[in-house]
């Protein structure tokens, strides 16, 4: 049989819903009889046709766009499958080099906002294009070539000149930087935040969002294409490798306005919920996402378990078939900083059991863009947790390694040692792409409204960036809590620190620096110490907490039950109290039937049995994991072990059916006072360092708790590494982004020593020689 006839352009007769209905009920009669040819079998297909092209100018700069609109003429019922059709640009570049460009289906379309709600409609006739930067200036020629399993179509070619440019051009990493650049060598320094979608109005709040973030100095909003009802191009109306072109025109919008903005884009390609059966957010189930999601065979789709997404070649094919369409309408632009290839791949079901083909799918992927787009965007993606996985992140076909953190309180004792711990072990730049605090109604609430001036944002702005990162930390809460408080005031100060430095050429390293009294205070006695514990990496084996220099937090603390007997292990805590006092435990959540024993000097000093289940019982509130179909109890509970003054060892194992995590750790009277309670974070380079200095006690949970935060005066910085000579200082208002004031400076043998000004939040320097 003939498939029925589709044209892209004002030569199709009917509509494209017409189109489809016949083709549909002429493939139902050929099934009946057998003898329907498959996607990708020539069977009677007759050869594409292409209708005359037109570019959309006769010269452009390179880096900026221009198009070739076109009409392809066939017998194709899926204008989305390479297999029925695939069409392409074909370029030579002024020194005759060739390019192939993937072409696509495009619709114009209008938008208005109608009672709190955008409406966008599709106007005009469908129609292929080419989108395409030229990268050198001079002649360049482009041809279009359709192509079929019958035969193939080229147009004869049409010129353009490319005029120098006046862009940068696109970002890159260079082997051994930890850091982004352009093509033309400028830095690329990330500061930025998540924008991942929209709500009811659209694109309009986007025309709120982004000219914002631009004017506040942000260069980097991370967006999301797939899992959200403005922007998604395939959804359960389109069906499988079908796509949504007024979301797409929405996209075009987006990314249009992000440029304008002077903010790039880290593209994110795809996310995991719609292969959920089940989908929770702060602990409620919200939705059922598999049953509607478009691959699913109950939706006429190719899965008929999630799984098969990873594990088959037709779950495999629909993404290389959209990967394909996302480089070909928007892989000219250089505004794309990178493709991400997953949003938190281990909300992936069963993702563990699925590594190995996860890291192979991985690979495959980050080559279909490679191939496709030939400005060979950076490839990332990313986890759910701080450390994600070694399976994925050793992959070399991975540009760079991202992390997620969530339920810091502290965020400048937590963020930067993350940087640092990923850096070292997969020697590639790392940016944290979402952070936030604790993910519960109840924290976001209190945070949003006790945090109103942004003081964990600003802790966690300035931490990362001169922390090592290769960026600042992307906060995510973008629509409920920066915007409707106006924090975006609180990037504009770092961006301002951070014009004009070489961070491609400096040559960074850590700081090395400490800091001490210029004048000895009267003794005081300890401080309470309170550990957070949420993150990574995992608490094992036996921990030493120094009363003079104690960690800022701790990675998670699990302990494991007999389901997991390989790691059902004591943890042990090495104490050395000045004073008597307790070590109070926090207890979490309880998964099943935990049974906690704790040893003060092997001797056992407390045991509970933490039961959980159903209904009302000892603990807050419990619910039903879908995914192991065990409950879950939080306790919320403080355990206190009292601990007499000296060195002393407190150990504890849970020997019931599953874990018991533990939340935080308060020792009352523990840290010793002799050192300010202050931290500096910051970074040395080539004839120039870059220093953070904060009070310490500065904190969200101090905002949180309303302590009263003493200034600290009186302080000095010793930083080292600074050769003996005349120094440069400038010091830098973190809250405006104003230099307060420029001093010179004599280093000697052992570096560089500041007094700090009177300190009551923080403040930064400049230190040039």
């Amino acid at each position: 049989m003939t498939p029925a006839r589709f044209s892209s352009a004002a030569e199709n007769t009917g509509s494209h819903r017409t189109v489809r209905l016949v083709a549909s009920l002429l493939l139902a009669w050929a099934a009946s009889a057998a003898s329907a040819a498959e996607p990708g079998s020539a069977g009677s297909l007759a050869a594409p046709r292409i209708g005359q092209a037109k570019l959309s100018g006769q010269s452009v700069a390179c880096f900026e766009r221009i198009e070739v609109d076109f009409a392809v003429i066939g017998d194709f019922d899926n204008p989305f499958d390479p297999r029925q059709v695939e069409v392409d640009g074909l370029f030579q570049s002024p020194d005759g080099k060739s390019v192939v460009t993937p072409a696509f289906l495009y619709q114009d379309a209008s938008r208005e906002l109608k009672d709190g709600s955008e409406r966008v409609e599709l106007v005009g006739d469908r129609r292929w294009k080419v989108r395409f930067a030229p990268t050198a200036p001079g002649r360049w020629r482009v041809a279009i070539r359709a192509r079929n399993q019958s035969g193939t179509a080229t147009s004869d070619s049409l010129w353009f000149e490319a005029t120098a440019p006046a862009a940068h051009g696109y970002v890159r990493h260079r082997p051994g930087s930890d850091y982004f650049s352009y093509d033309d060598g400028t830095p690329f320094f990330i500061i930025g935040e998540n924008i991942a979608w929209a709500g009811r109005r659209g694109t309009y709040d986007f025309d709120d969002w982004l000219p914002a973030a631009g004017r506040a100095g942000m260069n980097l909003a991370r967006i999301w294409l797939q899992w959200n009802q403005v922007l998604s191009i395939e959804h359960n109306r389109t069906g499988a490798g079908r796509y949504d072109l007024a979301n797409a025109w929405r996209m075009d919008y987006v990314l249009d306005l992000a440029r304008k903005s002077g903010v790039r884009v880290m593209f994110t390609c795809d996310s995991p919920e719609p292969y959920q059966k089940e989908h929770y957010w702060l602990g409620k189930l919200t939705s059922k996402p598999w049953e509607n999601c478009p691959h699913n065979a109950a939706n006429g789709g190719p899965l008929r378990e999630p799984e098969e997404f990873y594990t088959t070649e037709e779950g495999h094919r629909l993404i290389r078939q959209r990967l394909r369409y996302i480089v070909a309408r928007w892989g000219w632009d250089p505004n794309i900083f990178c493709w991400e290839l997953w949003n938190e791949l281990n909300c992936f079901p069963g993702w563990e059991k699925l590594l190995p083909e996860i890291a192979s799918w991985h690979v495959e992927m980050a080559g279909v863009l490679r191939n496709l787009d030939p400005n060979k965007h950076l490839v990332t993606t990313s986890f759910g947790f701080a450390d994600g996985h070694e399976a994925i992140w050793n992959l070399q076909e991975l540009d760079f390694v991202q992390s997620h953190s969530y339920g810091g309180k502290n965020m400048a004792g937590l963020l930067p040692a993350m940087v640092a711990r990923m850096k070292s072990r997969y020697g590639r730049p790392h940016l944290i792409g979402e952070f936030g605090p604790q993910l519960s109604a109840e924290m976001l609430g209190t945070v949003f409204e006790a945090d109103a001036k942004g003081v964990h944002l600003h802790n966690a702005l300035w931490s990362t960036a001169l922390g090592g990162s290769a960026g600042t930390a992307l906060t995510w809460w973008w629509d409920n809590y920066i915007h409707p408080k106006d924090l975006y005031g609180v990037f504009t100060p770092l961006a301002r620190f951070c014009e004009g430095v070489p961070w491609t050429t400096a040559g960074f390293r850590p700081v090395k620096a400490s800091v001490s009294w210029s004048t000895p205070p009267k003794p005081e006695p300890p401080r309470d110490l309170v550990l957070e514990c949420q993150g990574a990496p995992q608490v094992t084996g036996r921990i030493a907490l120094d009363p003079h220099d104690p960690p800022e937090s701790l990675g998670r603390f699990y302990l494991y039950g007999r389901a997991q007997r390989d790691q059902q292990k004591p943890i042990a805590i090495e104490l050395d109290r000045a004073v008597e006092g307790p070590l109070v435990l926090h207890i979490g959540r309880v998964w099943n039937h935990g049974s906690l024993t704790v040893k003060l000097d092997g001797r056992p000093v407390l045991e509970r049995e933490l039961p959980a289940g159903p209904g009302e019982g000892p603990w807050k509130r419990s619910e039903l994991d879908p995914r192991w179909k065990i409950w879950g109890a939080d306790y919320d509970e403080d355990l206190a072990i009292a601990v007499p003054a000296g060195k002393h060892t407190v150990e504890l194992f849970n020997g019931g059916k599953d874990g018991i995590t533990i939340d935080r750790l308060h020792l009352p009277a523990y840290a010793a006072c002799d050192r300010p309670p202050i931290r500096t974070i910051g970074l040395l380079g080539n004839r120039l360092g870059l220093v953070w200095i904060q009070n310490a006690r500065h904190t969200l949970a101090a905002v949180l708790e309303r302590q009263e935060i003493p200034v600290v005066d009186g302080a000095v910085l010793r930083v080292e590494g600074i050769p003996a000579g005349r120094c440069t200082v400038e010091w830098w208002d973190t809250s405006t982004g104003a230099v307060k004031c420029t001093t010179e400076q004599l280093a000697g043998g052992d570096g560089l020593s500041l007094a700090i000004p009177s300190l009551a939040t923080d403040i930064a320097c400049k230190v040039r020689w």
